[in-house]
């Protein structure tokens, strides 16, 4: 198992899609940082040439852009749009389903190695390159936060409330990894593995949101069951014992019936 794990590093760390998605995280970050400096230097154009004080009222541009918003609004945006996941989803696809295109899973399989240590090893060291993505993320956001916003927004409720909200995106990232270990075992096709990807990473959450609309009088909310849309209303602020233990048991259901099913299918289907 040590070695399979070790193996797959060694893979994972000569992946060139690895670094690729690692400059792909920080340059979203790059880019959502620009986007909000190049409207705060039109707001502040567009006072200076005359606008009235009511109008500027009203357009919320008196003053500058960044004392309105808070390093935590980046760091929710990483995670709760389908950036990340898809980022997740399509980095999986490629580390997953390349092996069997190759024809590397056959030769690691004939070697007598157990399936299951296989499966885990792959699945171990697609869950370390996910974690390393979203903590790319979230040290763009701090870095590039005290370049643009400045020193004044490392508050102590930010340290404070940081450790446990990245903890529990970091679990629910290790979660939805494996499900999308599971999707690119399933399917063993690069194209079909990406799109499918992608659209676990969006529709899902909004075909849940319908629903969840349909029950909003009886306080029924399914979506927050589902990894993606737990990523996407994780609070950074104000945690309590049972939300957390919530996300803990979502996870490690999710967890479970991906993993399980993952290593199923790989017992039982042949490797061409």
């Amino acid at each position: 198992m040590f070695r399979l794990l070790n193996a797959e590093i060694y893979k994972l760390r000569k992946s060139r899609s690895f670094y690729i998605f690692i400059v792909v995280t920080i340059a979203f970050v790059a880019l959502m940082y620009s986007t909000m400096a190049v409207m705060n230097s039109s707001f502040q154009d567009s006072a200076d040439s005359g606008m009235t004080a009511m109008i500027q009222d009203r357009m919320q541009t008196s003053g500058s852009i960044w004392d309105r918003i808070h390093i935590m609004d980046f760091m929710q945006e990483i995670f709760s749009g389908d950036v990340m996941a898809c980022i997740i989803g399509i980095f999986t696809s490629i580390f997953v389903i390349r092996e069997y295109g190759s024809g590397m899973m056959k030769n690691i399989v004939g070697k007598g190695r157990s399936r299951s240590s296989i499966y885990l090893a792959k699945l171990l060291a697609a869950i370390l390159a996910s974690v390393f993505f979203a903590l790319t993320g979230i040290a763009a956001v701090l870095i590039l936060g005290r370049i643009f916003i400045g020193a004044d927004a490392f508050t102590g409720e930010l340290w404070k409330n940081l450790p446990p909200y990245a903890a529990l995106q970091l679990l629910m990232t290790c979660t939805l990894t494996a499900i999308f270990v599971m999707i690119g075992e399933l399917c063993r096709n690069l194209a079909a593995g990406i799109s499918i990807g992608i659209g676990i990473a969006a529709f899902p959450a909004l075909i849940l949101n319908v629903v969840d609309m349909q029950f909003a009088g009886q306080n029924i909310t399914l979506s927050q069951y589902w990894p993606v849309t737990r990523m996407a209303g994780c609070p950074f602020d104000g945690f309590t014992a049972g939300y957390v233990a919530e996300t803990l048991a979502v996870s490690l259901v999710w967890m479970g019936i991906a993993t399980g099913v993952g290593v199923w299918h790989f017992y039982r289907t042949d490797i061409k």
